[in-house]
This record gives C-alpha cells, structure tokens and sequence, in this order.
C-alpha cells in the first residue's frame, strides 16, 4: 500500500505581520511561538523578527493544514520549528499522537519583500507494517 501524502501550504502579507505585532505584541507571538523558537529571529533587525515571525506563522499554518487532512487540529506550540545549520527549516511536533501520524514532512519556504509563502508536504505512516502504541 502506498502512503498517503498530505500538502499544506499559507501565504503571509509581512506588512500585516508587522501591524499585528505592533498592535498585539509578546500577546501573538507568545500563542503561536516557543522561547527556542523566537530565539532564532532575535538579536537581529526588525525586519528580520518580522520575517521570522511570519516564516514561523506560515510553517505552522501550512503544517496544521496537513494535519486537519489527518484529524487532528494542534496547538500553534505542539508543532515545533527548527532549522539546520544551513538555516532550512523543520518541523517537530511535541505529542506523540501528531509524530505517530507521519512519517516525514518536508517544507519549503521562500518570501519577497511583501511576502512570505511555506508549503508542508507529509508522508502519512503506513500502519499496515508498523505497530503504534496507543
């Protein structure tokens, strides 16, 4: 049986990023973002906290996209953004009922001066061949 393959993807406007963060602040950042995360993004020029801040938003957005296909809706800190030293981003997620869905996700992220586009793509478990604890 072939696995299934899930796609997510979202599109951010970074000028209504920056007027979020302006109106809202720590408020929004802290619901859809981890210390270790933001941690990433700071120490740099705004525009670069903008851009991570959106990067971010967009990664988790098209990730729970995959993950409704899946069944499951989770929390904006239970999908967990991390980045190779080369600066690529992954994925994580924090519950074992979200890791034992897929297999792998592969993302990809690009932006533009005004925007900031992440697609997720998943490959669903095969559990004909694999035991899941419950």
């Amino acid at each position: 049986m072939n696995p299934k393959i899930y796609i997510g993807i979202d599109l951010i406007n970074l000028l209504k990023v920056k007027k979020t963060l302006s109106r809202c602040g720590e408020r929004f950042v802290n619901r859809i973002a981890t210390p270790a995360e933001l941690e990433y993004y700071c120490g740099g020029s705004e525009r670069r906290f903008v851009e991570g801040v959106a990067s971010l938003f967009a990664i988790k957005e098209a990730v729970k996209k995959i993950c409704l296909q899946n069944g499951l809706n989770p929390n904006w800190k239970h999908i967990q953004v991390f980045h190779h030293p080369s600066g690529k981003p992954w994925v994580d997620f924090s519950e074992k009922r979200l890791k034992q869905k897929f297999e792998n996700i592969s993302l990809s992220l690009s932006h533009t001066a005004e925007m900031v586009v992440a697609i997720a793509v998943g490959v669903g478990r095969n559990f004909e061949n694999t035991e899941v604890e419950q």
